[in-house]
């Protein structure tokens, strides 16, 4: 898949120079993100990984899976992931979006979004699936605003308590 532009961002697929700036990036996701214990369900992998081999759902391959930078005045804010042709040819997997905090709440995520969205009607895509930590109320609620509230699982082993990791996985219809 090719660049996604949007009106102030710019996606283009990383590659290895893209790497000193997206493991700086990268650090501050694992701080923001280590309310939740390590778990097989809140699968991830190292940002060299995701470039160089992807992660890849099992019996995935390797071409549909799409790892970019996001840039705003060519300056790396952020990175994002998916995996296309997920259970179905016209499902795709949203793995990962993070931006850093400095540029949160500024109407960023939902143009990450809105151009994801239009890549995907572009390859047919008529459903996005993601996983979040039942932890991560933001990501929760931006999610759920931007009309993830289908609920497809909730992956919890027992109750929510401290040492014990808990995710749902939402869906979207992106066809109209």
């Amino acid at each position: 898949m090719e660049t996604i532009l949007t009106k102030r961002l710019v996606m283009s697929l990383a590659n290895l120079d893209d790497l000193p700036d997206l493991e700086i990036i990268e650090k501050e996701c694992d701080e923001y993100f280590s309310f939740d214990p390590p778990s097989p369900e809140n699968h991830s992998c190292p940002i060299k990984d995701c470039i160089t081999i992807g992660d890849i759902p099992p019996e995935g391959k390797k071409e549909n899976y799409f790892f970019y930078c996001i840039r705003q005045n060519d300056k790396i804010i952020g990175f994002m992931s998916f995996y296309i042709e997920y259970q179905r040819i016209d499902m795709a997997y949203l793995s990962v979006i993070y931006v850093k905090e400095e540029y949160r709440k500024k109407g960023i995520g939902k143009e990450i979004l809105d151009g994801i969205i239009q890549k995907l009607l572009n390859k047919n895509i008529v459903e996005i699936r993601l996983h979040v930590s039942l932890r991560n109320t933001e990501s929760l609620k931006f999610f759920v605003k931007q009309g993830f509230d289908k609920i497809i699982n909730v992956e919890c082993n027992g109750n929510l308590l401290p040492g014990i990791f808990g995710g749902i996985e939402l869906s979207k219809n992106i066809k109209n």
